[in-house]
């Protein structure tokens, strides 16, 4: 089944850094959400004698949530692979739901290069490939600042070399 998801070939890897910002971001954006939610509990019920039950459970439910996207940050990081093909780059990913997408090069109308400020702190930055069908996009994230210009350079050469003529 893996050779579904993994054709032949050399396949580049996420940084081992990128485990470290994903932990990072996914525990700041689960803190954030889930101090939101048990507030908004304790708000709600406040009149209630169910209050600090809500609450702790909110609480709690954001807790065991946010140690598990912590924890499978790691897994998701190392499950992701790119590899540039002579006229497709490949992109496989997932955990549970694994899937292996191609964009041609020639189908590329443009390519992003972004960083979050909490990515930026380890000097990573993600390449986002846009296609004129949105359900072709695709994105790399966390590759290292010299990496992601390399293959933004790359891929613009390669699609304009490939493009359709219109």
């Amino acid at each position: 089944m893996d050779a579904l998801f993994l054709p032949d070939g050399e396949w580049q890897r996420l940084p081992a850094v990128a485990v470290i910002a994903h932990r990072v971001n996914s525990l700041l954006l689960n803190l954030v959400f889930w101090t939101a939610a048990a507030f908004g509990t304790w708000l709600l019920t406040r009149e209630s004698s169910w209050t600090a039950m809500a609450t702790w459970a909110v609480a709690g439910l954001g807790v065991v949530w946010t140690l598990w996207r912590v924890i499978r940050a790691g897994r998701w990081v190392r499950s992701f692979g790119f590899r540039e093909g002579e006229r497709d780059l490949l992109i496989t990913q997932g955990l549970w739901t694994k899937s292996l997408t191609a964009i041609p090069y020639g189908r590329m109308l443009s390519v992003e290069v972004t960083a979050l400020p909490t990515t930026r702190i380890w000097g990573l930055a993600g390449v986002e490939l846009i296609t004129a069908s949105s359900g072709s996009n695709a994105h790399i994230p966390s590759l290292t600042a010299p990496e992601a210009a390399r293959l933004r350079d790359q891929l613009i050469l390669l699609g304009e070399a490939q493009a359709l003529p219109t």
